[in-house]
């Protein structure tokens, strides 16, 4: 080593190497730092864009040789869509049925009320008198009944109680006639007196009645009505 020199002590020459030594090696230091950490940075953080042409699946291309065309950009891929599920359809309601109304039953006698009687109690001999008959289900539910004509009759009686005439004698009487009576609803017929004498067959001869007290009576099959009055004057 170099002996100092110089018009100061030789003690100020050695601290002043010493200090520029230390100094030397501190910068020494800080350099190498730096550069460590910019290399890690480096490491920590790839340039984008860099990938090698083998990443790709490319053929890699020697330096100078011109490719004749580029390559196909690779398709993006379509987007799957979520799986739907497929409607079911709805299950068709099964027709219910109803059970068939139940008819109702038959009305018994003693529901059945008849009556017959003239829409006015008096006519002029010589008039028609128009009678009519009604039938009525004093039951308290509907029931059915035979009103055919074979069954109803209108009966012209005298004072004495001798038949005169029948609404059936020279009627030939239709087929069965059913039907539903409701509670308290009567059902009505009617017909017209030719204001003579009649009976079973009708006969040719017929005679004419004369002024006097009658009585209508209304019958339905067995069962028989109440007599009212007709006079004839």
């Amino acid at each position: 080593m170099v002996e100092p020199s110089g018009p100061l002590p030789q003690s100020v020459y050695w601290r002043r190497r010493v200090v520029a030594a230390v100094g030397s090696v501190l910068a020494v230091l800080l350099l190498a730092w730096v550069i460590g950490r910019l290399v890690e940075s480096d490491d920590q953080h790839p340039v984008h864009g860099a990938t090698s042409a083998s990443e790709l699946g490319g053929a890699v291309v020697p330096s100078g040789v011109r490719t004749t065309s580029r390559r196909a950009a690779a398709p993006s891929p379509v987007p799957e869509e979520p799986m739907s599920e497929v409607p079911r359809p709805a299950a068709s309601p099964v027709p219910t049925t109803a059970p068939p109304p139940v008819p109702p039953a038959a009305c018994p006698d003693a529901v059945t009320k008849v009556v017959a009687a003239p829409e006015v109690p008096s006519y002029r001999v010589g008039a028609l008198p128009l009678l009519k008959l009604r039938v009525v289900n004093a039951g308290p539910v509907p029931c059915t009944r035979d009103v055919s004509r074979t069954l109803r009759e209108i009966l012209l009686l005298g004072a004495d109680g001798a038949r005169l005439w029948s609404s059936n004698d020279c009627y030939k009487p239709p087929a069965q006639d059913v039907r539903v009576l409701p509670p308290n609803q009567p059902v009505e017929f009617s017909v017209k007196w030719a204001g003579r004498t009649s009976a079973p067959g009708c006969p040719l001869e017929r005679k004419p009645v004369p002024a006097g007290t009658y009585q209508v009576v209304g019958k339905l099959g067995p069962l028989a009505g109440a007599p009212t009055q007709l006079v004839l004057t």
